[in-house]
Formats: C-alpha cells, sequence, structure tokens
C-alpha cells in the first residue's frame, strides 16, 4: 500500500518559483576536479553528474538461489513448470524440449507435487491472479467514450456549435489504471537495477579541456527530466515514511493496430505504455518485457 502525501505541503513545494533558476546538472562541471557530484571520467573520458552525492558501490555477493517470486499456484513445481510454458520456448522445439529435460533431470520438477496437474485450470489460476495483483498492473476494466460527430451538411448544419453536436458512444473499451502501472513498475523487484530513479548528465571531457561537452542519449537525462527532479525531489514524505523519496516516472505511450486472427480483417488498437527510467536499449529487448498493455481500443 502506497501512502499518500500531505497534499498542502505538497502543493506548496511545488508552487512555481518567482524566479527560475537553472538547475545545477545542466551547467558544464569542473570535471577535473574531484566531486562526490560527479562520477570519475571512463575509459571514453565520460562522467556522469549527479544533483546529490553519490555513496559508494556496495558489491553484494552473489546468491546461489532466487527467491521464488509471489504467484497463485500451490507449489513451486506447478510455478516453474507454467513458466516454462508460457514464457519458455515452444516444446516442439529442440530449445523448448532440452529445457523441460533440464527441469525433470535437476529435480526442480517434483513428481509428487505435479500429482493431479491440469495446464487450463492452473492457467485459470493465473488469469486470476493476474486481475487482482498489484504486480501484474492491477484489474482489467470495461468502459466507454463519446466522441462528438462531425457535421454532415457544411452548408446547413444542424447545430452551430460543438457543443450542441451529436454525440457517439464507443463502447467495448478495455482498459486499467495508470496509476495501477505505475506502482507495480517501481515495486517490480526485477526492475531494481534498471529503473532509473535519479536523473543524470552524461558529459565527455575532451583531453586537455577543462570545458566538456554535453551528451545526449536517454529521456532519464534530458532537460526535461531534470527540471522535474529539481521541482519534486524536496517534496516531504508522507507522514511515518521518512524514507520514501520523490521519483520523477517518465511515461511514453504508443498504439498501432493488432490483428486478432490470421485470417479476415478484425483487429483493435492495444496502447503500450513504455518507461523513460529505462534505458533504450533495455527498451529495445522483448526478453525484458518493457511494454505494459494499458488499454484495448476497438476499430470503429
Amino acid at each position: 500500500m502506497v501512502p499518500q502525501v500531505d497534499e498542502q505541503r505538497f502543493e506548496q513545494r511545488t508552487a512555481t518559483p518567482p524566479e527560475y533558476i537553472e538547475p545545477t546538472l545542466l551547467s558544464p562541471p569542473d570535471v577535473l576536479q574531484p566531486s562526490a557530484n560527479h562520477s570519475p571520467p571512463n575509459r571514453f573520458n565520460v562522467c556522469r553528474v549527479f544533483d546529490v552525492p553519490q555513496p559508494p558501490a556496495v558489491i553484494h555477493p552473489p546468491t546461489l538461489h532466487s527467491p521464488t517470486p509471489a504467484h497463485p499456484f500451490k507449489n513451486n513445481s506447478i510455478f516453474k513448470a507454467m513458466k516454462t510454458f508460457v514464457l519458455g520456448p515452444s516444446s516442439k522445439t529442440a530449445p523448448g524440449m532440452d529445457e523441460i529435460i533440464r527441469l525433470v533431470s535437476s529435480g526442480e520438477l517434483k513428481g509428487e507435487e505435479l500429482a493431479g496437474f491440469s495446464a487450463e485450470t492452473e492457467l485459470r489460476h493465473l488469469d486470476n491472479f493476474a486481475a487482482t495483483s498489484g504486480i501484474a498492473g492491477g484489474p482489467w476494466k470495461n468502459g466507454s467514450v463519446k466522441i462528438k460527430m462531425p457535421c454532415t451538411r457544411s452548408n446547413n448544419p444542424s447545430f452551430t456549435t460543438e457543443a450542441e453536436a451529436p454525440d457517439f458512444e464507443v463502447s467495448g473499451i478495455r482498459y486499467r489504471s495508470l496509476v495501477d502501472l505505475i506502482v507495480s513498475k517501481v515495486k517490480d523487484p526485477s526492475a531494481a537495477g534498471s529503473f532509473v530513479r535519479q536523473p543524470f548528465t552524461e558529459w565527455w571531457c575532451p583531453p586537455g579541456s577543462r570545458k566538456p561537452v554535453r551528451l545526449y542519449g536517454e529521456a532519464y537525462s534530458s532537460d526535461v527530466a531534470v527540471q522535474l527532479f529539481e521541482e519534486v525531489k524536496n517534496i516531504p514524505p508522507p507522514i511515518g515514511h521518512s524514507e520514501m523519496e520523490s521519483v520523477v516516472v517518465l511515461l511514453m505511450l504508443g498504439s498501432d493496430a493488432t490483428h486478432l486472427a490470421s485470417f479476415g480483417t478484425a483487429s483493435l488498437w492495444p496502447l503500450y505504455l513504455f518507461f523513460g527510467n529505462m534505458s533504450k536499449y533495455d527498451s529495445s529487448k522483448p526478453s525484458e518485457f518493457p511494454a505494459w498493455h494499458l488499454a484495448y481500443l476497438p476499430k470503429v
């Protein structure tokens, strides 16, 4: 459960200042002087500049076994079998068959835990879990939207203003809460290493020069991201949760028609949500599952 922020204190902090002051992140730093606010130049003479001093990197010892995530199945054998079925390659391919044999031979699938197994039943459990679980993006809802109809007789319209124009209701829209999706992404432990919570800027340091050159490459290192973080970084945390930080979440939306069958013309428009806090290199990998389905719009 995400605690509510004090709205009055939030409004006071986000009020427009009388005079705009450019964030220090956007000004060329003196990279030749050691500072906790910027990293040392790498082998390409590129350094990152942060708004607050960065703590030293902590190297955690490797773990032999990753914790099993929350799932709706009664034991881990069923979870691993369904994970292979849903996310792994088809069992009719060589890699898929290899993975099944590996699970069986390694003992990860226990026969006594798979007694009475039914893929149809477990898929239904998975659908119910996805419809209500917070880590799955929240429940799906049905809705509709009304759009104004154009004038059919331009020389003699039946109405004179847009407010008087007749409405056409488009039903059959499937959608889910944008807030639920954001909370799911922020709480997702698998995204801890790739989700950038604090914007920074990157600078190239030409050899022998004290004036670095700004580099642009990611949404979270853009001027907009830095300016937004400057506005929210000092928002006081909710009462009783002093450890919580203010984070700017960058959203990118896209849509394209998708055929629903290999024959015919049935299609709809999925509305995809991408997070600009992820690197563009991770967002371009299907294996990272970067696109979240926000809505399904029917074709009118």
